[in-house]
């Protein structure tokens, strides 16, 4: 196996917080729109209790013998919409650290959660994605995602 080639795991919550925590201050240093007065604060102990009943699926994108984790991806899930007899899966964050970008590691997360995602049935995937940070976007074009509406966003003090 090739040290370098992209693995892509479902992570439980241990390995999803030991693992993604340390990489949350560069993947809100580069996005977050409101970085002066909202600081990065996760609420774990929500986190667990989401993931624990069943409301939370987290995938890690690792390489090297270490498998030390370069991005993931991480959604709210619902067995029904509650305006649609349809499953939805709501993304809550997904980062790959810049020099892992270009290089196929974004397909094999995509390939990876979305197969898992619909291994339950049908279901719709919702992904936000940032006007200034229009790589993932274009990664999702092409993967046959649709614009569904305009995310806007106001900061009230």
């Amino acid at each position: 196996m090739n040290d370098d080639a992209p693995v892509v795991e479902r992570e439980t919550f241990e390995t999803a917080y030991a693992d993604i925590a340390p990489l949350l201050d560069a993947h809100w240093e580069e996005l977050a729109l409101f970085k002066d007065d909202i600081p990065l604060d996760v609420d774990w102990p929500a986190y667990r209790s989401a993931y624990e009943r069943g409301f939370i699926r987290a995938y890690g994108v690792r390489i090297g013998h270490n498998r030390r984790m370069i991005g993931y991806a991480v959604f709210q899930t619902l067995e029904r919409h509650s305006h649609y007899a349809h499953r939805w899966a709501v993304n809550d964050v997904l980062w790959i650290a810049p020099e892992h970008r270009n290089l196929g590691v974004g397909t094999a997360l995509c390939d990876a959660f979305e197969a898992d995602l619909r291994a339950g049935g049908p279901i719709v995937i919702v992904i936000e994605t940032k006007e200034h940070s229009p790589m993932l976007a274009a990664l999702l074009r092409a993967r046959g995602y649709l614009t569904i509406g305009p995310v806007l966003g106001k900061r009230f003090a």
